[in-house]
């Protein structure tokens, strides 16, 4: 196993790869297939990692959110084509594929959304070579005429996005993820790779296990967000949680952001708290039909509105990759799944706040779904009683737009499948006797790691030492320096600066709120007219082209567009960022704009 101690590292980090590796013929067309598609002159360390070993086997790899990690199977396809993404979020795959297009690429998808029509001609030119990328979701996996075409194309690799979906010791499993395997074999054994940003170390080897994956190269990046800062802010009653909510997102006015929380009915109530104190917000959950959560969305995504209030059902499929902050309301049960859900803020790489409103009865609803997770021997026995009477037994894959899984049917599936009653798949029955015994031993033990896992939650929610370090030992990595970013970091600097112990915690605990100004891209004050009017212009040509602003250019690119004023076409080469493809499709209005400005 390869370990990268940083992925993301932070500005005064570096990072040297073999140069022998980073030398190779191979790694030279990737970086040159990096310039020109995407307009950056460099492979980072981590996918130079991922590459380098996917050339000669499978790779199961995690990075952090941001890392690029992406990178790893886009390149592959732009080189060799026929590259399958299996991908549990319908919205995410979707934002990918029209980010990717942006930039001149051939990728589609099939999933659910399409009409059969669309899906058979997306099939036809993926196989005929007109699309070299495409993701689809695992619940078409289960079309086993799928399947069998993918097998006669011949996949070149087979990249399966957020593995972590396959593992229940990981936060959210999919069932629809437990057949990959036997997906994996009906394809012809295709290099695969396994990615996901986050997972414990008893995650990884079941991850890893459950996807046949046991002799692939594994290559473990650091967890750290460097350009998060994470906050806590504790309040005493309800009516503080929502003046502390408030008072936060009104400071970030005119900012993308996600509220999480953790019922249907609190997304609407605090939507409309934050719409009349004058903030342009939405409520968001699995509850809505499709229409109004499909319009909610896009206008987050084409910043119509600013902040999303919502369950988890929101968030971890949106690859926007402007967002300023998360605020979670409330708390989620396991550390890992609110690093995920955190995780959705400062996607571009640029500085991004986490802040948790913490009460000391934050851990009570966690507690309540941890115990409805987990079926009693009775309720296992029902569900297999259920099994033995369904035809040809299939499992909820409604998943994409659920809140959660909080049935016990994961639980009860894994105990089944412990006793030799199910299959590893999730689906094929190795019995038909109703009275045959099930070994519930495996529920017991999930639970207790279940709570072990929200007490390290409620660890890092109260603890007064480096918050990052915290989320670090939970990922079983060493801690390292002080981040020097979160809550504690500066209040630990302030008391030392003022000869005070402990004030700046006393301060946190008190409910008293340490929100500072928003941080904003650093591209130098001279600049900031000219950044702004930039972003004028790509909402007006976003809007133009029917995409949201960021598929036109990060603010990153619009930065440093702003610095360097590039006045040709062959100037703009040098911003990192612009492709060929985009150069050519904006280059002419961009310039017309940067130079209307200067003028004026």
């Amino acid at each position: 196993m390869t370990f990268t101690p940083s992925a993301i590292a932070p500005d005064n980090a570096t990072s040297s790869p073999d140069p022998t590796t980073a030398a190779s013929p191979a790694l030279a067309t990737y970086q040159q297939l990096m310039s020109e598609w995407f307009g950056f002159s460099e492979l980072r360390p981590p996918q130079i990692a991922v590459l380098s070993a996917l050339e000669t086997g499978n790779v199961f790899t995690i990075a952090p959110t941001g890392s690029g990690k992406s990178m790893s199977y886009v390149l592959p396809a732009l080189r060799h084509g026929k590259v399958l993404v299996v991908s549990p979020h319908i919205a995410l795959m979707q934002d990918q594929v029209e980010s990717l297009q942006a930039n001149g690429v051939n990728a589609a998808f099939i999933n659910s959304t399409l009409t059969t029509a669309r899906k058979r001609q997306t099939y036809l030119d993926f196989r005929d070579g007109k699309i070299s990328l495409l993701y689809t979701s695992p619940e078409s996996l289960a079309n086993r005429r799928f399947v069998n075409g993918l097998a006669a194309i011949g996949l070149n690799v087979l990249a399966i996005d957020d593995a972590h979906c396959v593992s229940d010791w990981g936060h959210t499993i999919r069932p629809d993820y437990l057949r990959l395997r036997e997906v994996r074999e009906a394809l012809g054994f295709p290099r695969t790779i396994g990615l996901t940003a986050t997972a414990t170390p008893l995650a990884r080897a079941d991850i890893v296990r459950r996807l046949g994956l046991e002799e692939s190269e594994q290559i473990v990046n650091s967890v750290a967000r460097h350009n998060l800062k994470f906050s806590v802010q504790s309040a005493a009653t309800n009516e503080q949680k929502r003046e502390l909510l408030v008072q936060y997102v009104t400071a970030h006015k005119g900012q993308s952001g996600i509220v999480y929380v953790g019922s249907r009915k609190r997304t609407e109530e605090l939507a409309e708290l934050l719409a009349d104190s004058g903030v342009k917000a939405m409520s968001y959950h699995a509850g809505q039909n499709p229409d109004t959560r499909q319009s909610t969305q896009r206008a987050f995504m084409t910043d119509s509105t600013d902040v999303i209030v919502a369950t988890n059902a929101f968030g971890l499929g949106v690859d926007k990759p402007d967002v300023r902050y998360i605020v979670h309301f409330d708390m989620p049960g396991r550390l890992e799944a609110y690093y995920q859900e955190a995780g959705r803020a400062g996607r571009d790489g640029e500085p991004a706040e986490c802040e948790l409103i913490y009460t000391r009865w934050s851990r009570n609803a966690p507690e309540y779904f941890i115990n409805q997770d987990h079926p009693d021997d009775s309720q296992v026995r029902g569900f297999w009683h259920e099994m033995l009477q369904r035809p040809e037994p299939e499992f909820d894959t409604g998943y994409e737009q659920s809140d959660s899984s909080r049935d016990g049917q994961v639980m009860a599936l894994r105990a089944l499948q412990d006793s030799g009653l199910i299959a590893d798949d999730g689906v094929t029955l190795l019995s038909a006797e109703p009275t045959a015994p099930i070994n519930t031993g495996v529920i017991t033990q999930h639970m207790h790691y279940e709570l072990e896992m929200l007490a390290s939650m409620v660890e890092f929610a109260t603890t007064s030492d480096c918050r990052l370090n915290v989320v670090l030992n939970y990922f079983g990595e060493p801690a390292g320096e002080l981040c020097g970013r979160c809550d504690n970091c500066h209040a630990a600097s302030w008391d030392r600066e003022h000869g005070r112990k402990g004030a700046g915690s006393r301060a946190r605990a008190s409910g008293r709120s340490s929100i500072s100004a928003p941080e904003r891209i650093h591209v130098g004050d001279p600049e900031w007219p000219l950044f702004d009017a930039l972003r004028d212009w790509r909402k007006e040509r976003a809007a133009t082209d029917g995409v949201p602003p960021f598929v036109v250019f990060h603010d990153r690119v619009l930065a440093e567009l702003a610095r360097k004023k590039p006045l040709s076409t062959t100037e703009l080469t040098s911003i990192s960022g612009v492709g060929n493809v985009k150069r050519d499709r904006y280059g002419i209005d961009l310039i017309k704009a940067i130079a209307n400005f200067l003028r004026s």
